[in-house]
């Protein structure tokens, strides 16, 4: 009896993969070809930038804003901390608009407004008809009146007909689980 002594038993012979359809080669091929687009995209985008950059002739700058002043900023005496990770800014020539000076005492005069809008001093009706009357006074007439509520039933003059023109569909009941279509199993009933 002959023996194979190259009997690998980790491998079936059986099994396998069509060697003519993908190869090792063609994939390192293709690794390399998008290696070298990649490398040559780049140079062709940083010289593109670094063209552009030094042409003012062929992209020409524009003019500075007329109504920006030139504003030289004093240096800065005061002490900085070390962890602020910002550039010193020179806040007496920060340029105008400065949208929010103070914005402490902006947020507190934002908070008057409203506790004066939520607690009128005394009731009064503005020009569209509606009273105004402090919020806990408002929440106490809620409180003892409670919240309207829709009526459950439709009123008797609202047409009820489907848009199939089927008027008894809306007046039967739902049967019981597994009921056969359109019909109602009677319960026996228990006494």
């Amino acid at each position: 009896m002959a023996t194979n002594d190259n009997h690998d038993p980790l491998r079936n012979p059986q099994v396998d993969y069509e060697r003519a359809d993908l190869s090792a080669r063609g994939i390192l091929l293709f690794l390399v070809g998008l290696i070298v687009c990649g490398i040559f995209i780049e140079l062709v985008l940083w010289g593109m930038f670094r063209f552009m950059a030094k042409s003012d002739v062929l992209f020409p700058q524009p003019k500075p804003n007329p109504m920006m002043t030139a504003q030289k900023a004093m240096p800065d005496t005061t002490p900085r901390s070390v962890l602020q990770n910002s550039p010193a800014v020179n806040l007496s020539v920060f340029p105008e608009p400065r949208l929010q000076v103070g914005d402490a005492s902006d947020m507190n005069k934002f908070l008057a407004s409203e506790q004066e809008t939520l607690n009128p001093p005394q009731p009064f009706t503005d020009s569209t008809g509606a009273v105004h009357i402090p919020i806990s006074l408002a929440m106490k007439l809620v409180e003892e009146r409670g919240l309207p509520v829709r009526p459950s039933a439709p009123p008797p003059d609202v047409n009820t007909q489907t848009d199939s023109g089927n008027v008894k569909i809306l007046d039967e009941q739902a049967g019981p689980l597994g009921a056969a279509s359109g019909k109602q199993e009677a319960a026996p009933a228990k006494q």
